[in-house]
């Protein structure tokens, strides 16, 4: 008999503050616009991670850390290139219309605070009426204070990718590195658009499901090659968990890249199984090309498409095609963002 909730959850609860970055400003009317605090533009609530003195945070654990805020993930309001990152923080529609007013006197439609490599730490600018002008050391000091008030959120070593800066999936990458679900290809690298095995598919939705080896492996997976494979037992797991369904066949094939309907049915139950009330959601599949998936994988894909989780091209889903490993972690990020806000 499958077993139909899964243990060893993981904490979800982590998120909270780990996306916790608001862009909520509050401009000082009472001075003039050219003295305003940039500092005091931030919210000081904000919170992504523990507080490190700006003399002792290196530019690459900056960078993390602003990607994994909520000015990232929701509000997509990091830029970054191979030499700098770039935060915009929006005019907030809840401020009068003179807070309004002088802020885009200032900043235009958003403020925007430019990071650069310095030494060991980093050097900030800000634009103000189309001029880069330096923040003293006082003021970036407080402004990083304000960015990342104390959570008990660490960063791992490593995680800076030099192939993933830039790349449209990188904030979701560094979310998923940051909590242990997945892993470079080298200390430097992702290959984002690399293929996902079905193996690395179960280890990456073995991890978020926060299971244990140790703790829930009963007994071998019923596929027959899996004899060399170093994830067998998560396998064997997510089997008895049901998660792995759309796998039927003799042999689990864990070196084959994933297809797309396929992830889209793992993740789905995986959704499912962590709790997530999929009863309140359309699984009205949009998609033209419906008639190319697996007659189990259609609700499952329109499942995520309903939930926002999944899109396709041109009204199309592409069931057959392989999932790269950029596309899968915005996939499974926003799943984890899901199961975050239902709690």
């Amino acid at each position: 008999m499958k077993k139909t909730v899964l243990a060893g959850a993981l904490s979800i609860a982590c998120f909270t503050g780990g996306f916790g970055l608001q862009a909520n400003a509050q401009v000082n009317t009472q001075v003039n616009v050219q003295e305003v605090d940039v500092a005091s533009i931030i919210h000081p609530k904000q919170a992504v991670a523990a507080v490190i003195p700006l003399q002792s945070m290196t530019y690459q654990d900056l960078y993390k850390k602003l990607l994994i805020s909520k000015l990232a993930i929701d509000e997509r309001g990091i830029v970054t290139t191979k030499n700098s990152i770039t935060a915009k923080f929006s005019v907030d529609p809840t401020w009068s219309a003179q807070e309004q007013k002088e802020f885009k006197e200032l900043y235009g439609n958003a403020m925007q605070i430019k990071f650069t490599p310095s030494g060991n730490s980093f050097k900030g600018e800000v634009l103000e009426k189309g001029k880069w002008l330096p923040l003293d050391k006082e003021d970036l000091n407080d402004i990083i204070k304000e960015m990342f008030e104390d959570e008990p959120i660490d960063l791992k070593p490593g995680g800076y990718f030099t192939d993933s800066i830039g790349h449209w999936a990188e904030s979701y990458i560094q979310v998923l590195y940051q909590f242990d679900i997945i892993n470079g290809t080298s200390a430097t690298t992702f290959n984002p658009n690399g293929k996902v095995t079905r193996g690395q598919l179960a280890s990456m939705i073995f991890r978020a499901a926060g299971l244990d080896v140790k703790e829930d492996y009963e007994g071998p997976a019923s596929y027959k090659d899996l004899a060399n494979f170093p994830g067998a037992k998560e396998v064997a797991i997510l089997e008895e968990y049901g998660l792995l369904d759309i796998f039927d066949g003799a042999n689990f094939e864990p070196n084959t890249p994933a297809t797309r309907e396929e992830m889209a049915y793992v993740t789905a139950i995986y959704l499912e199984g962590m709790g997530y009330d999929v009863s309140k959601v359309s699984k009205n599949n949009p998609f033209t090309d419906k008639s190319k998936m697996r007659q189990e994988t259609v609700e499952a894909i329109g499942l995520l498409k309903q939930l926002g989780v999944i899109d396709g091209v041109n009204g199309q889903f592409n069931p057959k095609g392989n999932l790269t490993r950029a596309e899968f972690s915005k996939i499974l990020t926003l799943s984890l963002v899901l199961l975050d806000d239902e709690e």
